[in-house]
Order: C-alpha cells, then structure tokens, then sequence
C-alpha cells in the first residue's frame, strides 16, 4: 500500500502588510493583544496621513478591537480547510479579508476556471478572465466578477487558481466596497505567489 502524500502550506506574508488570522485552537490571549497593538499603531497612521492625495482619505476610522473581533469571527465560519489573511494596506478600508484554499490537484473534481468562478457572475456582465503572472508560478486563471444579491447589493469577487506540482491554490476575496477593487485585486493575485506548499510521501 503506498503511503498517503502530506500537503505543507505555508502562507509567507508578514505583518503590518498581512496578518493570518488564526482559529480556535490556535488563538491566544497574546495574540490578540499584539494584534490590538498593532491595529492602533496603523489607524494613528490612517489618522496622521490625512490629505487631498491620500487614497480613500475621506473612509470612515477602523475601530480595531471591531476589526479584530470581525476577523475572528470571518475565521470560525471558515471550513477546516481554509485559512484566513488579512491586508492592512489600504488606508481607512483595511482589514481586507481573503480567504486562502490549498489542496492536491483533483483531474477529476472541477477546472480551474470552475474553482475559480468564471461560470458564475450576471449575465449581462459576464465575469472578467485573466492568467496568472508568470511571477507567481505555475498556471491557472484569475476571475473578477460582480453579483447581485438578494436585497439588491453589487458583490465584487475576485479569485485566483494557481495549480503547481499538483497542487492547487486558491485565493479569494469579496467585497460591497467597488472602489476599492482596481486598488486591491493586483495585491490578492500577488498573494497566490506568497503560498509555499510541498508534497512528501
């Protein structure tokens, strides 16, 4: 019987541009504290760089003990699989959720442009469909999509798929904020590239 592979992801970002967010089991007192902290330090940042050139300058103020609290929460509605970052780069607008899929290559189970849903979206405005950069490796596409839900919201999505060594990746991020989209998107593309795995026997 031949040995079963272990996948080993490892999400390579650091903080203050990234933070993974960390489940149940994983979530302690000095996380959260060194978070707060950490949060605080970027909304004075926010607060101090208010200006007619600054990128969304007029936003509201993030509240970082509601930011904290709503990413822990994003984070236990997750499935097992799945892991949670978060970008604190855009002023007033962070912390920008994505959520960040690894699994081995299934030829059988759904394409790529499925898992990453190019078939979905309105069909008067039919989802976007690019390739990966060269930069981030391997192949796969990256879907921009907008829907509508049931009390009449624009839904922006935007997810990449990356398949490499028989391992796919994916990455995805929802929003209401539409404007912050042409900001953002490039840096959840970049974000497939920042996901190391590896297969052992």
């Amino acid at each position: 019987m031949s040995a079963v592979p272990v996948l080993t992801s490892t999400i390579d970002v650091d903080a203050p541009e990234w933070l993974v967010v960390p489940g149940a089991d994983e979530l302690t007192p000095a996380w959260r504290a060194d978070v707060l902290a950490l949060f605080d330090a970027v909304a004075d940042i926010d607060r101090e760089a208010q200006g007619p050139d600054r990128l969304f300058a007029d936003g509201p103020s993030v509240d970082p003990e509601h930011a904290v609290d709503t990413l822990l929460e994003f984070r236990a509605s997750l499935d097992d699989d799945d892991r949670l970052v978060a970008a604190l780069t855009v002023p007033n607008r962070w912390p920008l959720p994505v959520i960040v899929s690894v699994g081995v290559a299934d030829e059988s189970g759904p394409d790529l442009l499925e898992l990453a849903g190019a078939t979905g979206g309105a069909p008067s405005d039919p989802p976007a469909v690019d390739e990966l950069p060269e930069d981030v490796g391997g192949e796969g596409p990256v879907v921009t999509r907008f829907d509508v839900d049931d009390e009449g919201v624009i839904w922006a999505t935007v997810c990449a798929v990356r398949r490499q060594d028989g391992v796919d990746t994916r990455v995805l991020w929802r929003t209401r904020e539409l404007d912050v989209v042409p900001v953002f998107a490039p840096e959840v593309v970049a974000l497939v590239g920042r996901v190391r795995n590896e297969v052992s026997a």
